[in-house]
Order: structure tokens, then sequence, then C-alpha cells
């Protein structure tokens, strides 16, 4: 999936969140996005998804620009997306294993195998003892975790997550960034919002992306030398 940021600024009450942000990415590889609390992280992700539009600029997915999509244009655009938001936005009232069943339901696969492969995504991601509990029963760490197995449920072609080892001790972290790997070398792009050295360690060949006072500096990672 092609995505392109012109020139954006957006604006809360006149104060730029994100200031003159320019971006292209090709869909494929990991993006880190990096930068302090408050610095536009989050309003970046959101206009790659389509859940914010500009004040000022455009943002095109695959061409369309996402101030004037409609609101079926979005909706495609999020099915080739995997999102995890920051309050993970679960279905409170779903269990575990139905939040995370549900993107292969909406896939079109019957029952039986949507349920065998949520069964074992969970399984992949150590969280099978949770899939009875509903989301306010879980931890922090937890709900995160499924977020992330419900995000990357279907492979989709990208995944944007915000601060998705934000809440999570390290041992658990690594086993995400393991995960997160492993998608990347299926061919799932990835832009991922993160404070963690750990989780910047593990992608040493992204493109990093830094935010300060709301605007973006994009750097390239080294090539290899050759020995």
């Amino acid at each position: 999936m092609q995505i392109e940021v012109q020139d954006v600024t957006v604006a809360y009450d006149d104060i730029p969140a994100l200031n003159s942000v320019s971006l292209t990415l090709n869909g494929s590889g990991a993006v880190l996005l990096t930068g302090p609390t408050g610095a536009g992280k989050t309003t970046l992700l959101r206009l790659l998804y389509a859940d914010l539009v500009p004040t000022t600029g455009q943002v095109l997915l695959d061409g369309a620009v996402t101030s004037t999509m409609r609101p079926a244009q979005s909706r495609e655009i999020r099915r080739r997306q995997g999102i995890v938001q920051q309050n993970c936005n679960l279905v409170s009232d779903y269990s575990v294993f139905e939040n995370v069943m549900m993107p292969f339901a909406l896939s079109g696969k019957s029952k039986a195998e949507s349920t065998r492969l949520s069964l074992e995504l969970l399984a992949d991601m150590n969280i099978s003892y949770v899939r009875h509990k509903f989301p306010p029963q879980l931890s922090g760490g937890e709900r995160h975790l499924v977020a992330l197995a419900r995000a990357i449920a279907t492979s989709p072609e990208i995944l944007i997550a915000d601060e998705p080892t934000g809440t999570l001790d390290e041992k658990t972290s690594a086993c995400v960034a393991a995960t997160l790997r492993s998608c990347l070398e299926k061919g799932m792009g990835l832009v991922i919002s993160t404070h963690s050295a750990g989780l910047v360690s593990a992608f040493p060949d992204a493109i990093l992306c830094s935010i300060e006072d709301g605007r973006l500096s994009v750097h390239q990672p080294k090539p290899e030398v050759a020995p």
C-alpha cells in the first residue's frame, strides 16, 4: 500500500500537532516512529489509516485522498491494514477469543476455519490462557497482546501500531519484537511508534522517523558494507 503524506499540518485549537510533514512509504519494510510524548506520533499514525484528516496538505492511500474518501472507501482501506491503537480498541463485551476471531469471520472464512486459526494465533502469541476472558478483565499488557493478535490475524498488507510494547515487560516485549520480525519476513509492512530502545534495535534495517515539536526527520538505514 502506497502512503503519501504531502506537506501536512494538523492543528488543534490553532496549535499545530504536526507542522509541514511530508513522508512517502511504499508499504514494505519497517518504519519506526520515535519522539517524546506529545510530539505528534499518534496524530501521524491516525492520518495513515484515515482516522484523521489534515488541517492543510493531504494524505493519499494508494492514490486516494483521505479527506475526500467516502465511508465505504475508508472501510476498504482499513481492511487491508492491521491497526493497533494505544487504547487497544477491543470490543469489551466480546471475549478475547471472539475479538481475535472477528477479522477471520469478516474475511469470509467458515466458523470452523476461523476457530482453528484463532486458537493457533492465540497459542503462537502465548495468550491462550486468557481466551475466555473479556477485555476489562485483562492487564494492560494482555490487552496490547490481544490487540496485536487481532491486527495481524488476516495478514494485512501493512501493520500500523501505536506503542505496541508500551505496557509490556522486557521478556514479553522481546516476544512481540520476534512476532513483528516474523510479520516483516512474510512481507507485511510495518509502521510502529515506540519509545523502546529494544524494539528499535530489533529492526536495524528500519527507516527511522523522529518527531519533535510536530516536525519530522527521516533517517534511512545505512547500507551494509561488504567485507
